[in-house]
């Protein structure tokens, strides 16, 4: 699958054999190769968000560099062709579900909800399908693209995903080879509050999946191929049935900037959590920017006074900003 980015696109077909280096004026291809090598364990590169996002500057270098040596390539710090492919090929221990991963590793369309599923899962938790959120929002383990938490048995439905998918595998990463265990991991995360307490506390410790060894095992299927495939389908399957409910309740939404802070929404708290906060803000006549910034300040007000003014108070603003005002949004309408 192609990137849609001619540089990137270009170049590993072999029209243009031109590295991506110091200088690079095509932004989108750089910032395909970063995210490539974020999700190569490469620091201070800037994700989505970051605002040297786009530039070929001596950090990016010296990432290619270092993983060039590292794949046995030879260090020159500039991505040629065989460099790009090796960024693609070699299992990466932080896989992003950048555009470039998404199309060029997992082969999927940089279109209309596949967009929408990255860039909230980048806004969220750096895109990262092995992303572990250890409790700190009192509702079990977290886990993946899109945070499916346990505590409201979103995790199990992940869970049951990969199992249909792949009951084998799943067997062997979350059992360790016993079928018992595997499956009662499911059942588990399936009882009421997903087998945690009102603290998000397990209340079997077989599955205390905030300690080891669970978080191996949920790392190593955060980088399994197969299943971050069965994470996007569940992604847009969940954002498809949100979408739905956003029709019916709010109509006049109409731009993809806005359509895709309702779905963030409804991720952190719930369909039912979305629209109320939806209906609490829209009043006759408001513009899609200041319903936005409406909303932003109810979901804000929500988790202040579940949470106080702590870490989750600022994550969440964060998110809700980056959501009004990042660029790679359109306020066009989504089909």
């Amino acid at each position: 699958m192609n990137t849609g980015i001619g540089r990137i696109d270009l170049l590993l077909d072999g029209t243009d054999e031109r590295p991506i280096g110091a200088g690079e004026p095509d932004q989108e291809a750089v910032g395909v190769i970063q995210d490539l090598l974020i999700g190569h364990g490469a620091r201070k590169i800037p994700g989505v968000l970051g605002r040297a996002r786009g530039r070929y500057g001596p950090q990016t270098a010296a990432a290619v560099s270092d993983f060039q040596t590292a794949a046995g390539l030879t260090a020159t710090g500039a991505v040629d062709a065989a460099t790009l492919r090796k960024l693609i090929e070699l299992p990466a221990p932080q896989p992003v579900a950048s555009r470039g991963y998404l199309a060029l590793v997992l082969d999927f369309s940089w279109a209309g909800f596949v967009r929408l599923v990255s860039l909230t899962a980048q806004f969220e938790a750096a895109g990262c399908f092995a992303a572990l959120n250890r409790n700190t929002d009192k509702a079990g383990l977290s886990f993946g693209l899109i945070q499916w938490a346990q505590k409201p048995g979103r995790l199990a439905e992940l869970l049951r995903a990969f199992f249909a998918a792949h009951a084998e595998r799943f067997v062997e990463v979350f059992g360790a080879g016993d079928a018992g265990l595997a499956k009662g991991l499911i059942a588990h995360t399936a009882l009421p509050r997903g087998g945690v307490d009102v603290q998000g506390c397990t209340r079997d410790p077989r599955f205390d999946l905030v300690a080891e060894p669970w978080i191996a095992r949920f790392l190593a299927a955060g980088r399994d191929r197969a299943w971050q495939r069965v994470q996007m389908d569940e992604a847009m399957r969940a954002y498809r049935v949100s979408f739905d409910r956003i029709r019916v309740y709010a109509p006049e939404v109409r731009g993809e900037r806005a359509i895709a802070f309702l779905l963030d929404l409804a991720n952190q708290h719930g369909d039912a959590g979305a629209e109320s906060i939806c209906r609490a803000s829209l009043r006759p006549g408001i513009s899609e920017a200041d319903l936005l910034a409406k909303m932003e300040s109810v979901s804000v007000g929500r988790v202040k006074k579940q949470f106080g003014d702590g870490a989750e108070v600022a994550s969440t603003r964060a998110r809700r900003q980056a959501f009004r005002e990042s660029p790679m949004l359109s306020d066009a309408s989504f089909a």
